[in-house]
């Protein structure tokens, strides 16, 4: 059996290291996202949120929101993004109070919500409200100010 030249070995791995450094640049993945589907005129209950993946394409110059069976719901281009919203809110724990202790009366819930505030292909205003797990959301904050060049809005509700 002949050995592989040194040469085409590092050569193999170089090119190897390269395809994979650009495919993770094509695209920023985030897992643990829920769409918050907007509420349909005549209907007394909004629909039930949808779990899936936050891609920011950079390709495509797109924000897209994939559910877990790999169907695009939402694409929004980059230049179409008129402001995006990262919101923390905070709740007691009422339940838990009464289920479990009333010391969780003095600890609050903390959620995360992203939105995004742009125009549609027919021209007219509309949102997109994702409600991101803590583990990434200052991520998924950070990465659409860097990836759509917009800045983001920051609240918190104490």
């Amino acid at each position: 059996m002949q050995a592989i030249p040194r040469r085409v070995l590092c050569a193999s791995v170089c090119l190897l290291l390269v395809s994979a450094a650009i495919a993770i640049a094509v695209e920023v993945k985030f897992d643990k996202v829920e769409y918050m589907p907007p509420k349909v005129e005549g209907q007394k209950k909004s629909a039930e949120p949808v779990k899936g993946h936050l891609i920011f394409d950079k390709e495509k110059k797109a924000v897209e929101f994939q559910d877990t069976k790999s169907q695009i719901l939402v694409t929004i281009p980059y230049d179409k993004i008129k402001s995006l919203l990262y919101e923390k809110t905070s709740r007691p724990r009422y339940a838990e109070a009464i289920l479990v202790s009333p010391f969780f009366l003095l600890s609050k819930t903390k959620r995360h919500f992203l939105s995004i505030q742009y125009t549609d292909a027919n021209g007219s205003g509309a949102f997109c409200m994702l409600h991101l797990d803590k583990s990434n959301a200052s991520d998924i904050a950070n990465t659409a100010e860097a990836e759509t060049g917009k800045s983001v809005e920051r609240t918190e509700e104490k």
